[in-house]
């Protein structure tokens, strides 16, 4: 897989497009009874030899930018700065009531059809319907 596999940057009119933010995320609440502790976990889930571990061994992409410019990290890791492009152009997902059935429709196809369960003709055709299905 590793010689037949690639990623880019979504394409747009003049240069990368627009990906969509998204992630985990790490709080402490407001009620906790540890707030030291939790701060102190924080940090360390945070720390550059967590966030490492992290990206090398659970494939999560690094919350510290500078990661994505470490020689040795990205030689581990050769698409860490088609990533770095993609997240400083991504944007907010859409608000609209539609989105899930929407996503779930892309995601179904497209999976499909690269599974070879669907051509790609007839993953496009079931897309375009499940799409337009959702937003009546």
């Amino acid at each position: 897989m590793k010689d037949t596999f690639g990623m880019a940057p979504l394409p747009g009119k003049s240069g990368p497009g627009a990906s969509s933010l998204g992630g985990h995320n790490l709080a402490v609440s407001v009620y906790s009874a540890h707030k030291a502790t939790a701060k102190d976990f924080l940090t360390f889930m945070t720390s550059e030899e967590t966030e490492k571990f992290y990206a090398t061994q659970g494939s999560l992409a690094p919350v510290l930018a500078s990661l994505y410019d470490d020689p040795t990290l990205v030689q581990q890791l050769p698409y860490l700065p088609v990533l770095k492009t993609s997240i400083s152009n991504a944007v907010p997902r859409p608000v609209t009531p539609f989105y899930p059935a929407v996503t779930k429709a892309i995601q179904d196809n497209a999976y499909a059809a690269i599974k070879g369960d669907k051509s790609v003709d007839q993953a496009m055709t079931d897309m375009d319907t499940a799409i337009n299905s959702a937003s009546q």
